[in-house]
């Protein structure tokens, strides 16, 4: 299970670097695909809000012990690969909000914050999975 982990991990982690390289060479020389400055103004700070939605869920859905509880209760280490691997796609997000903005505004930068925000976050995830993981009786 733990190799199941890292591996989905280093596929999500893998996935903003893609999404980078797609955003350059679509964008790359062009004005995005909306012309509008206060529309992805507007754009920018919806997706900051939900994104901190997303870093509130994916927290709490990392430390909740009753959670944590519920879900191993039958399959510990299953469960706590289900509650990594639910982090770690709520982590993902964060990086696929960086290529719509990236896409329509036509600066990359939105792209690098986004993903550098994934990568930080999918750190958190599978730290708090080994952690979970320890904690658990006879792993």
């Amino acid at each position: 299970m733990v190799r199941t982990a890292n591996a989905l991990l280093v596929r999500l982690a893998f996935a903003p670097g893609l999404y980078l390289v797609i955003a350059v060479l679509v964008t790359f020389g062009k004005p995005g695909l909306t012309g509008d400055p206060i529309f992805i103004r507007v754009l920018f700070i919806v997706l900051a809000v939900v994104s901190l939605a997303n870093i509130g869920l994916t927290v709490f859905i990392e430390t909740s012990n009753k959670l944590m509880s519920a879900r191993t209760r039958y399959d510990p280490v299953g469960g706590t690969f289900q509650i990594m691997s639910l982090g770690a796609i709520l982590s993902e997000t964060h990086a696929i909000y960086g290529l719509v903005l990236t896409l329509l505004s036509g600066s990359i930068l939105y792209g690098i914050g986004f993903s550098i925000f994934t990568w930080t976050s999918l750190w958190w995830v599978r730290r708090r999975f080994k952690q979970n993981l320890a904690s658990l009786p006879n792993a």
